[in-house]
């Protein structure tokens, strides 16, 4: 994997999270337009690419992997409060949220080691990359803000963001590195399908998150007219990203 994809992988959520650590009062508005976009972009690039990409050749049901991330996003909810798609709970944060920061990055971790199998080629693993660290950026955002109100000092706050930041790149590392190993031990035909199972749990994940954006994330479950222009765009980045890989 290029260098360059291993930067945005870890400098997306560097970068959410910085805005986290400099903005003085929590205006989330902005955060649910740009959760808006990033969910939208993240549910179709996942309808048009990587859902027909991971079904096509495949020899076993990759259905029950998408279905089991699915239900592992819903576990990880239970722990991380559901701050990756934008749950903010300011009045349940007492004590430093470990579980929110371990559930997160075990989710991060997850997602990195998705992005490092290198199952897809050229423009789709491209796609799947910038889908994974824009997701990120709000995610991050969104931890820094709950760590901020908790009881760990200010001038930690950095370290935590970047040991966060690092957890995709590193599960990312952590495939690639694996991956010649497994392949010299059990042959390319079983990798495959480890690879592809993965992408499948990862796929669930995305569906789960993705919806819970543009469903759960509204007042009253209502758009207005600036989410609606949000999706619109997010959607249409992820067609025109469609198209440039269909030429």
């Amino acid at each position: 994997m290029d260098f360059w994809k291993y930067f945005i992988l870890f400098f997306f959520p560097l970068v959410g999270g910085s805005f986290g650590l400099l903005i003085k009062k929590h205006n989330l508005f902005q955060l649910k337009l740009f959760l808006a976009f990033s969910g939208a972009f993240l549910f179709s690039i996942t309808a048009i690419n990587l859902l027909p990409s991971v079904y096509n050749g495949a020899t076993f049901q990759v259905g029950y992997f998408i279905l089991a991330g699915f239900l592992l996003q819903i576990v990880v909810d239970v722990f991380s409060k559901g701050v990756e798609h934008g749950h903010l709970h300011f009045h349940e944060i007492k004590k430093i949220p470990y579980g929110i920061f371990i559930a997160l990055s075990i989710h991060a971790f997850l997602e990195g080691m998705a992005a490092g199998s290198e199952f897809f080629h050229d423009e789709l693993q491209r796609n799947l990359i910038f889908g994974i660290a824009l997701h990120e950026i709000p995610a991050a955002f969104a931890l820094i803000v709950i760590l901020k109100v908790s009881e760990i000092h200010k001038r930690y706050l950095y370290s935590w963001l970047i040991i966060y930041a690092l957890m995709v790149p590193l599960g990312a590392i952590l495939s690639m590195s694996v991956k010649p190993l497994l392949i010299e031990s059990f042959g390319s035909v079983p990798v495959d399908h480890m690879m592809r199972g993965l992408l499948s749990v990862v796929i669930g994940v995305f569906l789960h998150i993705s919806t819970t954006i543009l469903f759960e994330n509204s007042e009253e479950h209502k758009f207005n007219r600036y989410k609606i222009i949000s999706v619109a765009i997010g959607v249409a980045v992820a067609l025109l990203a469609a198209g440039l890989h269909m030429h």
